[in-house]
């Protein structure tokens, strides 16, 4: 069976389900289209999800929460805080949604850009250790 983009965020959803809790949205009129943030884990590691893109699903971390050895597959990113937004070497920015945040606010954080169930498992299993 190949997997579609659909499955991926099907895993990831009922990945969150089973092991993470919503983080409220900062404001009541956010819909949380573009961005989710959970708690994954006993040790509540924050993740922000993009789950909106056409091709891949967006995981955001922090430093301390990014898998060893990433295989290629994924698109790892490291974004720097730049007032209330972040920046990577190219100048490209990140979802200023998570400066909302308090896990996210002021910290450098990383872009996971996954297309692969298996990418997805291992770092929501990573950050659920």
């Amino acid at each position: 069976m190949s997997e579609t983009i659909t499955d991926l965020k099907g895993a990831v959803r009922a990945f969150l389900r089973a092991h993470a809790q919503p983080v409220p949205a900062k404001t009541a009129t956010s819909g949380k289209v573009h961005l989710e943030v959970w708690h994954v884990g006993p040790r509540r590691r924050a993740l922000g999800v993009e789950l909106g893109h056409q091709g891949l699903v967006n995981f955001w971390v922090t430093p301390l929460n990014i898998p060893q050895g990433m295989p290629s597959s994924v698109e790892v990113v490291r974004k720097t805080p730049k007032g209330k937004e972040w920046i990577d070497a190219n100048d490209d920015g990140a979802n200023s949604n998570l400066s909302s945040y308090d896990d996210f606010r002021t910290r450098p954080i990383t872009r996971l850009g996954v297309t692969r169930i298996e990418d997805a498992r291992a770092i929501l299993d990573h950050l659920n250790r």
